[in-house]
């Protein structure tokens, strides 16, 4: 756990999918480490997140380039089937 109140992804996950519309945007203005961020890219909305603790932005971002670059290598498997 990288943050205090972090949410399962998968959670967060479910209740993008229930809640909103691919493609939606979505926005957190008390993002932590990102896990709404991360769902979002997962399930194909968009995401502003906002952060005000220096050390948990740079856990958001960490987090976030890390489940962007395994979406686009997912996405790299499904073009190359």
């Amino acid at each position: 756990m990288q943050h205090p109140t972090q949410k399962p992804v998968r959670l967060l996950e479910r209740l993008m999918a229930l809640v909103t519309q691919e493609n939606a945007l979505v926005l957190d203005p008390f993002m932590g480490s990102a896990s709404t961020g991360i769902a979002c890219i997962n399930t194909g909305r968009k995401f502003i997140g906002m952060e005000l603790d220096d050390e948990y932005f740079d856990i958001a971002r960490s987090r976030i380039e890390k489940a962007l670059k395994e979406k686009q290598q997912d996405l790299s498997l499904v073009m190359e089937a």
